[in-house]
């Protein structure tokens, strides 16, 4: 659905996630808005408490274009696949959102620095923290694998595309297909053809997004191949 978006943008040499860079403004947002409101309440700053509603403006705003790149993402890299991480990320979002139009609302009606608009902003900044630590799951979903400097490479493009469906090897979509038994593994061929264009044994279309040229090259392939047989399925 979005395919030529990420290929217009791999045409100038960007092939990663387009959620990422864009996550920050709001979370650093709504980090300002908490470490204002307590500087304020605690020190007297007026001024500060009056920069609060601003900062939790505009991260109400940029949580809609975020939210929407992260949905791309999703959709693009992750096949739509509903894994945990991505469950918890959704509903996290949902209520970041719903929280930042209740603190703009206190804010306006009662003044940032009132008790239930100081615990508003704290519960913003607990919510962009379980963001964060779903979404540092859904990138290093890999702990546990290791591999030697040989197979390095093909050990950070397993990272980025591969670990989150397949961690240690598993299959967390489809758990009767774990990527240790699959039969596209025995030859180097056979599983860059799969990569490319991947159908399920009974050749119909699975979850699996195809990863062409411009997100895993051939050369990439290769490494993630040599890394897979040699390190992660041993």
């Amino acid at each position: 659905m979005f395919d030529s978006i990420y290929e217009f943008l791999a045409k100038f040499g960007y092939s990663h996630p387009i959620h990422p860079p864009q996550v920050h403004i709001p979370i650093g947002l709504v980090i300002s808005s908490l470490v204002f409101i307590y500087i304020a309440v605690i020190f007297k700053r007026r001024n500060l408490e009056q920069t609060v509603p601003y900062c939790t403006i505009l991260a109400f705003i940029w949580i809609f274009p975020t939210m929407l790149f992260g949905y791309m993402d999703w959709q693009h890299f992750y096949a739509g696949a509903w894994l945990f991480p991505i469950k918890v990320k959704l509903a996290a979002a949902v209520f970041l959102t719903v929280l930042l139009l209740l603190a703009i609302m206190v804010a306006h009606r009662r003044g940032a620095a009132s008790k239930t608009a100081v615990t508003i902003y704290t519960l913003c900044f607990l919510s962009v923290a379980v963001l964060g630590y779903f979404g540092g799951q859904l990138v290093y979903g890999v702990k546990g694998v290791s591999a030697s400097i040989t197979y390095s490479t093909g050990r950070k493009i397993f990272a980025t595309n591969c670990s989150v469906c397949h961690p240690n090897g598993t299959n967390v979509i489809m758990p009767d297909l774990p990527l240790k038994e699959s039969s596209k593994l025995a030859r180097f061929e056979t599983f860059f053809a799969f990569v490319r264009d991947p159908k399920l044994p009974d050749g119909k279309a699975g979850p699996m997004p195809a990863f062409p040229p411009w997100m895993i090259s051939d050369d990439g392939a290769e490494e993630l191949y040599e890394f897979i047989i040699h390190e992660l399925v041993k």
